[in-house]
């Protein structure tokens, strides 16, 4: 897990792939940057409620349930972000779906951090995923997975 600075334009300031693991950005933010968070041996699934798409439709009930018991805090659209601990084997990829439901893993993908706390303060929030969950994640974010809900 990671942290560093976004600016106005939600673009990282500096080369995000070269802050080493485990570096956190300390202090207020500069007026006008957001803070991002490279997950680390995390995931996180970002729903989206934007661009005509809501995330939450596709997201069964059985596995909503899971998610709401995660850390996860409301984004500024309206969607949420959910951290997780995948307990899976498969190689999950980094990328979105046409369902605005998207996935960032491990130390390839970045989030932009909307809650108040910070996030080492909330590590233990994260809850680990369940067999159900893994095969929906699997689902959607492995390559050779076809994307149907």
């Amino acid at each position: 897990m990671k942290s560093f600075l976004l600016n106005s334009n939600n673009k990282p300031i500096v080369k995000w792939t070269l802050v080493p693991k485990n570096a956190f950005f300390e202090g207020n933010l500069p007026k006008d940057h957001y803070l991002a968070i490279c997950p680390g041996e995390y995931i996180v699934l970002d729903v989206d409620v934007k661009n005509g798409k809501n995330g939450f439709n596709y997201i069964p009930s059985n596995i909503y349930f899971e998610l709401r018991e995660t850390f996860n805090y409301k984004t500024k659209s309206g969607g949420s972000h959910y951290w997780l601990k995948y307990l899976g084997n498969r190689d999950l990829m980094n990328k979105p779906t046409i369902f605005g439901l998207d996935l960032r893993v491990k130390y390839r993908g970045y989030v932009r951090y909307y809650h108040e706390i910070d996030i080492r303060d909330c590590i233990h929030l994260i809850k680990e995923t369940s067999t159900e969950l893994n095969k929906w994640l699997e689902k959607l974010f492995c390559s050779n997975e076809r994307h149907i809900l």
